[in-house]
Order: structure tokens, then C-alpha cells, then sequence
């Protein structure tokens, strides 16, 4: 595959990934208000759910320099990466530190905010 190619698909898988991972912040909301006010038994669901998404920034942020993409995409993926690992934080050390559980709904807005605002900047494709 030769550079140009290289570039166009890194920043096509860029975008691709940007949506997906939105979608499922999106879908992980929803599935805890599910496990919140209609079926606890939905937070497995919750939980394990994440794992699936939780390396897509990551991901992203290898895309974007691949695809030689801005540097403010790239440390914004770098920074939903890290704010995916501050929501299994929040989650994991809860029961210790009580404030910690509000900070995992707000991380979630956070993400969702994040994800939302990289897809809005098309410019930054260019």
C-alpha cells in the first residue's frame, strides 16, 4: 500500500472510529438508565459493554497520526483515552472514595461531549 492509500485510509478509519465510539458512549448511557430504572440485571450489560469500546480512542489516535491528522485530534483522542480510563477508575474505586461515583456520570457526558466535537471538526480532516 503506498503512502497515499496509507493516509486515506487513516484518516477514513479515523472518522469511522470517531462514530462508532460515539454511538456506543451513546448506547452505554442508555444501558445504564435501562439497569437504573427498568432492569438491574442490565448492569452486567453495563459493564461488560464497555470493554468493548474502551481502546477505540486509542486507536483513533493512531489513525490520526497515521493519517497525519492534526495534532489537536490527535491529543484529543489521547484525552477521551484517558478519560475512558478515569470512568473504569470512577467505577472501580467508588465504594472507597464516595465523591468518585458522581465524577462517572460526568466523564460520561465528557466522553460523549469529546466524541460529538471530533466528528463536528471536519476541518481538521483536511
Amino acid at each position: 500500500m503506498n503512502n497515499i492509500n496509507l493516509v486515506r485510509v487513516s484518516r477514513a478509519s479515523f472518522i469511522v472510529l470517531t462514530l462508532i465510539f460515539s454511538v456506543s458512549v451513546a448506547l452505554q448511557v442508555l444501558i445504564a438508565g435501562m439497569a437504573l430504572f427498568v432492569d438491574p440485571g442490565s448492569w452486567a450489560a453495563h459493564v461488560s459493554f464497555a470493554r468493548y469500546f474502551a481502546f477505540v480512542p486509542l486507536i483513533m489516535a493512531i489513525m490520526a497520526w497515521m493519517g497525519g491528522l492534526s495534532r489537536r485530534l490527535l491529543r484529543k483522542s489521547i484525552g477521551l483515552f484517558g478519560m475512558v480510563i478515569g470512568m473504569f477508575l470512577t467505577a472501580v474505586f467508588s465504594s472507597q472514595i464516595g465523591f468518585l461515583s458522581a465524577l462517572h456520570p460526568v466523564i460520561a457526558l465528557m466522553l460523549f461531549w469529546g466524541s460529538v466535537d471530533m466528528i463536528r471538526s471536519g476541518k481538521d480532516l483536511k
